[in-house]
């Protein structure tokens, strides 16, 4: 959300954040129709029909799902790690990540980026003085940024509504942060409105500790063009289904032959009919081409993973012995995809490492790390052909560092402490042999 910095030069108040957060609630409309369609609430579900009588087949296919299950493992399946230059010691943020398990958090912020078209995490201080991480949903939580060139991110805002045992709302309360303080705002109605400052205390992150994660410079979702395809590839599946239950209970036409409704009901009950000279009986149903809807199923299908740039991965391509090289080529598109949401996902999460490095630097548990020197590195969630790597790690041997090399294992999780290891290893190998000689 884009302001104007004069309107916030003394600061923020409860009256303008009631309009903030009512700015903010129109978007919760598109909000909750992308989420319904990635757990499946799709707009054919809400389809009706004129007669009770007709079939009314309501098939949810949710590519939507698909589609972000698959970007999401793709991107932060494997663990991002991070390296740093020579000479700086990132010890002490690499443990605090791995106490919390940030995986699990990148993991959830890439869905909630895939979904959303963005997503946000909260930095703060736990009661052992460590900083930690939350995931925090759009819906709910946003940045106010200036209007000026740069777009300054001025606040985090962050509300929601108090519940008691019953589920009932007591009341409400909003988050807000800046680049030293955070403020708590309450109000014991159910309203933005006329809430009072109920709390604030500093924080020591140095810079405002509510980072933004941009799916792509217009926050749209990963499915969020593709709504229309894949209602029409729901339409397509449901009718397919109740033409063929409509099918099954198409009408008896008879000729020559008159029968009450008794004798109907034990004809549809008994299934015998008796032959009459001249009579003829057949059913009323439409012709269908199996072929003709097999082929526009199809095209609708390759639209929705050409255009999501998602490759299908029930293609019966992907299941020969592929190299690495063949499988890259295959999914040179999709790569490109990720690799624009990896662009923003590092932007963010050098802002994170730089909130966590602000923090442990000045509690002196680490000296203060540049953050041009330090790299974040992505792995793709991949099979792997181990026997390549190994041979190419080999060919390499004496032109790249071990660290480096190292990288490449997929079951390497620490490339710097595993070549430590190693060349600890070898000297001890090495100690021995000499004294059996």
């Amino acid at each position: 959300m884009i302001i104007d910095e004069e309107i916030l030069k003394d600061g923020i108040t409860g009256t303008i954040l009631a309009k903030l957060i009512s700015r903010h609630a129109l978007e919760q409309e598109r909000y909750e129709k992308l989420y319904n369609y990635y757990i499946g609430k799709h707009a054919i579900c809400e389809r009706r029909r004129y007669s009770g009588a007709v079939a009314n087949n309501r098939v949810v296919c949710n590519h939507a799902k698909y589609i972000v299950d698959i970007a999401k493992s793709y991107l932060v399946g494997n663990p991002v790690s991070y390296t740093c230059s020579d000479g700086y010691d990132i010890e002490a943020v690499k443990n605090s990540f791995s106490v919390q398990d940030m995986a699990s958090i990148d993991a959830e912020l890439e869905k909630n980026m895939s979904i959303y078209g963005k997503a946000y995490e909260l930095i703060c201080a736990d009661d052992m003085s460590q900083p930690k991480s939350v995931s925090l949903p759009p819906t709910n939580t946003f940045i106010v940024y200036g209007a000026g060139v740069g777009e300054m991110p001025l606040y985090g805002i962050h509300y929601y509504r108090k519940r008691d045992i019953d589920g009932n709302i007591t009341g409400v309360c909003c988050v807000v942060c800046d680049a030293n303080m955070i403020y708590t705002y309450e109000n014991d109605t159910d309203s933005f409105s006329n809430m009072r400052l109920a709390e604030k205390q500093r924080h020591y992150f140095g810079a405002m500790p509510l980072v933004e994660y941009r799916n792509n410079e217009e926050r749209q979702g990963d499915f969020e063009q593709l709504i229309p395809l894949i209602d029409a590839y729901n339409i397509l599946e449901s009718d397919r289904v109740n033409d063929k239950e409509q099918f099954v209970d198409a009408f008896l036409f008879l000729t020559n032959i008159d029968i009450d409704s008794e004798q109907a009901r034990k004809l549809r009950e008994e299934r015998i009919l008796m032959g009459y000279e001249g009579a003829d009986a057949r059913y009323l149903s439409k012709v269908m081409s199996e072929s003709d809807i097999e082929v526009l199923k199809n095209s609708l299908k390759m639209d929705i993973h050409r255009f999501s740039m998602i490759p299908d991965l029930t293609e019966q391509t992907f299941g020969t012995n592929l190299s690495g090289v063949a499988i890259k080529y295959k999914l040179m598109g999709f790569e490109q995809h990720v690799r624009n949401k990896e662009r923003y996902f590092t932007k963010s999460l050098k802002r994170r490492f730089e909130l966590y490095v602000n923090f442990l630097s000045l509690k002196g548990a680490m000296e203060y790390v540049p953050m041009h020197r330090i790299d974040v590195v992505f792995t793709r969630n991949l099979p792997v052909n181990e026997l390549e790597v190994s041979q190419m790690i080999r060919n390499l041997s004496g032109i790249a560092t071990s660290e480096t090399l190292l990288s490449q294992l997929s079951f390497v999780g620490d490339p710097k402490e595993e070549a430590q290891l190693a060349s600890k290893e070898r000297m001890l190998n090495e100690n021995m042999n000499a004294a059996s000689e």
